[in-house]
């Protein structure tokens, strides 16, 4: 029932449009909303409470106060609304959680230009790239455009010409402009081409490369050329690694959401110039009274507000609400028109459907892995135990999985959950010993057993949840990732080592089936239950791992095979290199002389060096 003071300003309320502000009993904004007559729209809160849900009661119980804006359009009114909620982040508003700290790439503007990681965009005639979901994602990319291009990675102008030349041109990251290295024209040229490449402009990327590579042949600067070469190469692999969405064409994002009590995750899939450039998924909070297509709506007009470039096309899996507004105000806000399409058939809607159900198993997961997911994970836990059979709730859990290539450099992975959050202190990683070939079952048994022996030790006890030395607590239980097969070699592993007291348990990938040792049939355990989701995140997390450190082992080995090969380049030598350049490539780009004055190698060695990797004289 509405207050005296809300009546009489509900009865002097304008029939224009406008923003409204409700208030609590502290002078709290908790909630912004706009209307094309403001009269009708928020009378309709305080009349019967028959076509309002439980939790905008709620709201409207709260509600002390309320304030209006009148503007001139709607679309005025929209625009206003999405700056209150950014400045007050009312608490049953969707808001991007922490949207002010979203990290961007920034092209910085100066003589000799860089890229670099900020949290502010500013009017300075820099470009922006972002936001990105997290400051991981922000440096992962940074990481691959150092990779595939060199530019200066120190801040400030240049100021004259250095005698020497910093650690990061030696290890290969800059091409050197302090020292006169590179010319301005030919380092803007790298700059362009990363400014295209964050763009999603493969295309015009590998046709600009090309082109310079075509030069600097012409020109018999074959070091120059080889150098293109290698980044032109390394460019058509990212953007091969990324295809796969040939039947959408141009630009365009994604966008579908998944909401829980009171907050949601939304994940925007990009593609740019036809090819994939990923997926980020951004939670908001103060969902509780919305649905998802209102979810949709504030995430679109808070989201592209602070993008450098909105696409042409945005796929929604739901149609929001002022849909002409919203199309109408990023179409000014981009300078072109911006279409928002509700993929219903066809392949548009196989990518959507895909994309819904990345982000709702996202959720879940974080729901299962975060603070905020208690409830879910202690529901989970206590699933397994009743599912599994197990002799009591598994507090500590141990995900094991194997990372090969046809057998060779072959790696397992050990990760720890304790009541279903990751430990990534207790991780551990192992190179396998005594198997040979494609073998997954013997090197899951060797992993096991010298896990298990590592039980045998004093102070480890089976299902504890107190730190025992490096290795921390023994399990209470263990999944390892594969069906029957890899299920067997571990308990024929925990067998050999007297473990009998430990549940083992395997999550095969392709129907996500759980197999026990209690019969050759699956668990029972539907595809959406708490207690699977627990056992996926585990399994996602152990493959992770243990990719990751069979990747960079297998780049270290090809590196130093590479070494090896070549007459004069012993041991000693190699690690002389290795210290000096850091990379395959740092080396491959070092004149002769640069390699003997840094590695201190007989000029005839690093000639047959450069002739080894086709390092061409210039």
């Amino acid at each position: 029932m509405a207050s005296q003071a809300i009546r009489r300003k509900l009865a002097l309320a304008p029939r224009s449009p406008g923003v409204y502000l409700f208030r609590d009993e502290r002078g709290h904004v908790i909630y912004v909303g706009k209307a094309s007559n403001l009269r009708s729209r928020v009378r309709s809160y305080f009349g019967s409470n028959s076509g309002l849900s439980t939790k905008t009661v709620r709201l409207v119980a709260a509600v002390v106060d309320v304030e209006f804006f009148i503007v001139g359009t709607e679309q005025e009114a929209l625009v206003l609304e999405a700056d209150l909620i950014k400045r007050y982040k009312p608490l049953y508003n969707a808001r991007l959680k922490d949207d002010k700290s979203f990290p961007y790439l920034s092209d910085v503007q100066n003589e000799w230009p860089t890229v670099s990681i900020t949290r502010r965009r500013l009017p300075d005639g820099s470009l922006y790239f972002g936001p990105y979901a997290n400051a991981r994602s922000v440096r992962q990319t940074l990481r691959l455009i150092r990779k595939v291009f060199r530019f200066r990675v120190c801040s400030g102008p240049l100021v004259g010409i250095r005698a020497r030349a910093c650690l990061n041109m030696q290890i290969g990251l800059c091409p050197g402009p302090c020292i006169g290295a590179i010319s301005r024209k030919e380092y803007c040229r790298t700059i362009d081409q990363i400014v295209l490449f964050l763009e999603g402009r493969h295309r015009d990327v590998l046709n600009s490369l090309v082109a310079e590579m075509n030069e600097a042949s012409a020109r018999m600067d074959f070091e120059r050329a080889a150098l293109l070469r290698d980044r032109v190469e390394a460019v058509d692999l990212i953007t091969n690694r990324h295809a796969g969405v040939t039947a959408l064409r141009g630009d365009q994002d994604i966008l579908a959401v998944a909401q829980d009590e009171d907050s949601a995750l939304v994940e925007v899939f990009s593609v740019r110039d036809g090819r994939v450039m990923g997926r980020q998924d951004f939670p908001v909070e103060g969902t509780g009274i919305l649905n998802p297509p209102e979810v949709l709506r504030s995430f679109v007009l808070q989201y592209y507000m602070g993008v450098a470039k909105i696409p042409p096309s945005i796929l929604l899996q739901h149609p929001v609400a002022d849909a002409s507004l919203v199309r109408s105000l990023l179409s000014e806000h981009r300078g072109e028109k911006v279409q928002l399409v509700v993929p219903r058939r066809g392949v548009r809607k196989q990518l959507m459907d895909n994309v819904a159900n990345s982000v709702a198993r996202q959720l879940v997961l974080l729901q299962v892995t975060t603070g905020r997911g208690l409830q879910l994970r202690d529901a989970g836990l206590k699933q397994l135990k009743d599912v599994l059979r197990l002799p009591s709730i598994p507090h500590r859990i141990e995900g094991f999985d194997i990372s090969t290539t046809q057998g060779h450099e072959a790696v397992a992975s050990m990760v720890v959950f304790e009541d279903g959050v990751p430990i990534p202190s207790d991780y551990r990683r192992f190179r396998i010993r005594t198997v040979s070939g494609q073998d997954d079952y013997s090197m899951m048994r060797e992993v096991l057993e010298r896990r298990f022996r590592r039980l045998e030790r004093p102070g480890n006890r089976v299902g504890s949840s107190r730190t025992s030395g490096k290795w921390g607590a023994g399990p209470s239980l263990i999944l390892v990732d594969g069906g029957r097969g890899q299920l067997s070699a571990a308990v024929e592993a925990r067998g050999q080592c007297h473990a009998d007291g430990i549940p083992v348990i395997g999550l095969a990938k392709e129907h996500e089936y759980v197999y026990s040792e209690s019969g050759p049939d699956p668990v029972n355990l539907a595809k959406d239950s708490p207690g699977l989701r627990i056992l996926q995140a585990v399994r996602d997390e152990a493959h992770r791992f243990a990719v990751t450190y069979h990747r960079n082992l297998r780049d270290s080995t090809a590196m130093v095979s590479v070494l090896d090969g070549v007459p004069g380049i012993g041991p000693v030598r190699r690690r002389r290199l290795l210290r000096a350049f850091e990379t395959m490539d740092a080396i491959r780009q070092a004149t002769a002389e640069e390699l003997v004055e840094k590695a201190g190698i007989p000029p005839s060695v690093a000639r047959l060096l450069r002739e080894q990797l086709g390092a061409d004289e210039a």
